[in-house]
Formats: structure tokens, sequence, C-alpha cells
């Protein structure tokens, strides 16, 4: 079982050409300068950008084709962004229950109280986002995403505004995340002292990319 992605993305500043078949489990490093298009493709595999004559397959799972798009809130997967984006006004339990209201109860994977163990979050509950520390945010986000269950989860620079020793510690933890729940991890990082972390890595490079600004 395998995800294929081929996409031809024109992004004005670069473009790609991508055609990519990744296994289905492990971690997979997106490699690449700033500015290449690796989180335009990861918001393409979203179906948060929409590309025409793009094909994208998970497992058995068409999500894109010729005839096809499946819409992102419909699509197994779950986001962590450079920034944690959370809701201020609500308390980190109140997110992660927002985050998984979408999913019917008899379909959910990942029960909240385990999900929250695994991260160690649980005395980070009551407070607002406000009062994290850059870690704690992402850790929280960490956990939003895996809550649904996704079968694939994307991390787009989740490391690139901490500080070395929370860098380790949160990639620490999106790998034992995505191996206790059985899921994919496509990880975008312009960082090559992480690359030795990944099962495989993808570079950019052999996308015929054009960076822009």
């Amino acid at each position: 079982m395998s995800i294929e992605v081929r996409f031809c993305i024109d992004g004005g500043g670069f473009s790609l050409d991508v055609d990519l078949r990744v296994p289905v489990r492990g971690v997979t490093a997106l490699f690449g300068p700033s500015g290449c298009g690796k989180t335009t493709l990861l918001r393409a595999i979203a179906g948060l950008e929409r590309y025409r004559d793009g094909v994208l397959k998970v497992g058995d799972m068409i999500w894109q084709s010729a005839g096809r798009f499946v819409p992102p809130h419909r699509r197994a997967l779950g986001y962590v962004f450079q920034e944690a984006s959370l809701f201020a006004h609500l308390s980190v339990r109140r997110n992660l229950e927002y985050g998984v209201k979408r999913v019917p109860r008899e379909q959910r994977k990942v029960a909240l109280e385990q999900a929250v163990e695994l991260l160690g979050i649980a005395p980070l509950l009551d407070r607002k986002p406000a009062r994290l520390s850059g870690g704690e945010r992402q850790r929280v986000a960490i956990c939003r995403a895996l809550l649904p269950g996704p079968g694939l989860l994307l991390a787009d620079e989740a490391t690139g505004n901490l500080d070395p020793d929370n860098k380790t510690l949160i990639l620490d933890l999106l790998f034992d995340s995505v191996d206790a729940h059985g899921a994919t991890l496509l990880a975008v990082t312009h960082d090559h002292e992480l690359l030795p972390r990944f099962d495989r890595v993808v570079d950019f490079a052999t996308f015929r990319a054009r960076a822009g600004a």
C-alpha cells in the first residue's frame, strides 16, 4: 500500500512537476529550501489548494483524479502547521473537543484521554493558548490533529519556531504518535540536521523546482 501523488504546479515564483510514491506507513521528510513549494504541495495533498490534472491516491482511496475531488473535510488526515493555530478564546480542552467534533463518536479511533496522555498535556487542559509556551502549543496542535484518527498526518515545519530542546521533543512526539496510531507522516522541513531521523527523504530538487522569493 502506498501514497501516490502526481501534480503539475505553477506557483508563479516556482514550478513543480511532482511524481511521488511513498509507503502508507512510516515517516517521510519533504526536504528543500524555503520557497521551493513544499507547503504548496502539502496544501494540495490536504485539498486546500486544487490543481488541474492532479492525481492523489492514499492506499485504495482516490482523493483526486480527472473526475474526482474529495473536499478537505472528507479526507482522513490531520494537519500540524508551523504556528499552532489554536483558538485563543478557548481552553486547551475546548480546542481539542472542537478538533474532534466533526467525527461521529462511533468512528473515533483515538480517545481524548489516550491522546492527552501520549502528548503529556493533561496539566494544560484548562489553560488558554496565551498561557502556553511554543512547545506546549505544538503539543496541543499535534493532539488536536490526531484525535479524529487520521491515516495521514501532515506537518508543515512543525518544529521550525522552536529551540533545539523543544524541536527534539516535538519531533519525538510526532514520530511516537504516528507509530502508536498506525498513521503516515509527511513532514515539510528545510533543516538538514533532522533528516537522519526520518525513514525516507524526498528532495524537492528531483521535482524540477524553480525556487522563488
